[in-house]
């Protein structure tokens, strides 16, 4: 008995250092949805003030979110997510548990933000949406180079067309598809030349924007015939919906949002190449305002925009759910936490990013919080 105790104890620190499983990372983004939303489901003070604009339609919102308590709130708004997807990794963000993340970047808009998350640092240049390529490479395209991949093996599409402007510092390092941009006639099908199409036909609230079904559906059609080992979905509706102050459609987008994540997750467990093999990363580009003078809006003069989320869900990751307290995490952390889930070195990517996030391999000072929330 004393051997097999003694041989376990000298184990115990091998077994920490399992070998890694991730082989691919699927980053998904939803543009500028708030800490409250996703911790605390619906917000009573701003769904109080939206109830007097007199157009929104919030009595039927409060019927399908409105629940006694923000566990049951929230698993209301977002039921995959917070039902299955949460409890399968880590959620990160919470400061009611003593967990934040936070912008680096001083403009707390989308593209500084985006930038930020692709690069692993805030980049001083980067003050508003222009729609620029800047000079920084990006993880992406440090992941084409280091695995000597194929380009169509790391793919970015994005229903704002900022999103393929901060995938890339060059225009042609992978496969990058904007609001209404065709595939090259090489990876297409039918089926996405259709839902090309339809981009163009369907209208959304602003013209730089196309749909986000219609976005996730061209990238999930373009996992299964092209299996990339490194995808960027962004998804931008919910910062469209908040900005037009309806707060009423912004909680039905999340809603819908959380039935496309279960849609990614069946899609990914039912295919053999990525099932037990990849890391999801979900997360967002900045918070907004925290209260119904200021929620629909976003900068660095409006208190909470500096307040993001990040869940990761993977391999290599416990199943631990919400931690807290921790020390704080950053946007810039992103970038690195993608190098090192496919086994790269962060620092030879950017010496000046933000480190891997801790909590995603289980160590480091966080202490971990049930997920079913409080009270």
């Amino acid at each position: 008995m004393f051997r097999i105790v003694t041989l376990l104890v000298l184990l115990c620190p091998l077994l920490a250092f399992a070998a890694p499983r991730t082989e691919n990372v699927i980053l998904v983004t939803l543009d500028g949805v708030r800490i409250e939303e996703l911790f605390g489901g619906m917000d009573p003070a701003i769904a109080a003030s939206t109830a007097e604009d007199g157009y929104s339609d919030i009595d039927v919102s409060r019927d399908r979110y409105w629940r006694r308590s923000v566990a049951e709130r929230r698993l209301a708004l977002m039921p995959f997510f917070w039902g299955t997807l949460a409890p399968k990794g880590v959620v990160l963000g919470n400061p009611e548990l003593g967990s934040r993340v936070k912008v680096r970047n001083a403009i707390k808009w989308s593209s500084p933000g985006y930038i930020e998350i692709m690069t692993g640092a805030p980049q001083a240049e980067v003050v508003d949406n222009t729609l620029l390529r800047y000079p920084h490479r990006t993880i992406a395209e440090y992941i084409v180079a280091e695995l000597h991949l194929e380009k169509s093996r790391v793919a970015q599409f994005g229903s704002w067309e900022g999103f393929k402007y901060a995938a890339s510092s060059t225009d042609d390092a992978f496969v990058m598809n904007g609001a209404y941009d065709a595939l090259p006639a090489a990876l297409s099908t039918p089926d996405m030349d259709r839902l090309v199409a339809l981009r163009m036909d369907i209208q959304g609230l602003w013209e730089e924007s196309s749909n986000d079904v219609l976005t996730f559906r061209l990238a999930q059609i373009y996992l299964v015939q092209h299996k990339p080992r490194f995808l960027w979905l962004g998804l931008s509706q919910s910062d469209d919906w908040a900005h037009a102050a309806r707060y009423d459609r912004l909680l039905d987008y999340l809603h819908l949002a959380d039935r496309l994540l279960s849609e990614l997750w069946a899609s990914l467990q039912s295919d053999e190449f990525y099932r037990d093999r990849t890391t999801l990363i979900l997360t967002t580009d900045h918070g907004r305002g925290r209260g119904p003078e200021d929620w629909a809006e976003h900068d660095e003069t409006i208190p909470g925009s500096e307040d993001i989320w990040i869940a990761v869900i993977g391999p290599d990751t416990p199943a631990t759910g919400e931690v807290g307290p921790s020390a704080t995490v950053y946007q810039s952390d992103v970038a690195a936490t993608i190098a090192r889930l496919l086994q790269l070195d962060p620092a030879d990517f950017n010496p000046q990013a933000g480190p891997p996030i801790a909590a995603v391999w289980g160590t480091g000072d966080a202490d971990v919080t049930a997920t079913a929330g409080q009270e």
